[in-house]
């Protein structure tokens, strides 16, 4: 149920805020700057930092979603994710692997699959992984492909969509969104104000 809610509240936050801010260095990471957006990404540092930025991240009632395959010193595995959960609080991960998202579920956790489209071939080899993962979201890289392929993707997988890598304009954003996607992640903070420009 609890697991649900959250489901449900990060889609209702992604429709209402839609930029997510993520971050590579932690060091640059400062919540009190984050007021129009409502989701970080956490693409860097080590399980050490995470404790903290949940704890801040909690009080400003923000959603963190960790890259499982970025972060340093969490195995890639179910015991991983496991103490991920235990020690940390996060609230969803994101990977490239299929096999953590099950492991994610099982915990609790959100999760999103970050797919890479290089061609036609990584697009079509990254439905399929997600069809048979069923993560709760997908990630599309580099995010300005994304209004290219929505159709296709929306053929085969109804997952919301997010749209991450190489967005530096708000225009980008603009077509990125109209295009159906539910979200962008993006590491460019003059963008985390999208919102407040509208």
């Amino acid at each position: 149920m609890e697991e649900r809610r959250l489901l449900l509240d990060f889609r209702v936050v992604l429709r209402n805020s839609p930029v997510i801010a993520a971050f590579r260095d932690i060091q640059s990471f400062r919540i009190q700057s984050l007021s129009n957006t409502s989701v970080l990404f956490i693409l860097g540092g080590t399980i050490f930092d995470l404790p903290n930025i949940v704890e801040k991240a909690g009080r400003y009632k923000k959603l963190v979603f960790v890259d499982i395959d970025l972060i340093k010193g969490v195995g890639k595995d179910g015991p991983g994710i496991r103490f991920l959960v235990k020690e940390s609080q996060v609230d969803g991960i994101i990977t490239t692997h299929s096999n953590l998202i099950k492991s994610a579920q099982q915990e609790g956790l959100a999760s999103i699959q970050r797919i890479f489209v290089l061609d036609s071939e990584s697009l079509k080899g990254g439905l399929r992984a997600i069809e048979k993962s069923n993560p709760d979201a997908l990630e599309v890289l580099p995010g300005l492909i994304l209004p290219k392929i929505m159709k296709k993707i929306g053929m085969i997988t109804s997952l919301p969509v997010i749209a991450g890598g190489l967005i530096t304009r708000e225009e980008e954003i603009d077509e990125i969104l109209a295009s159906g996607a539910v979200g962008v992640s993006t590491t460019s903070p003059h963008l985390f104000d999208y919102l407040a420009k509208r």
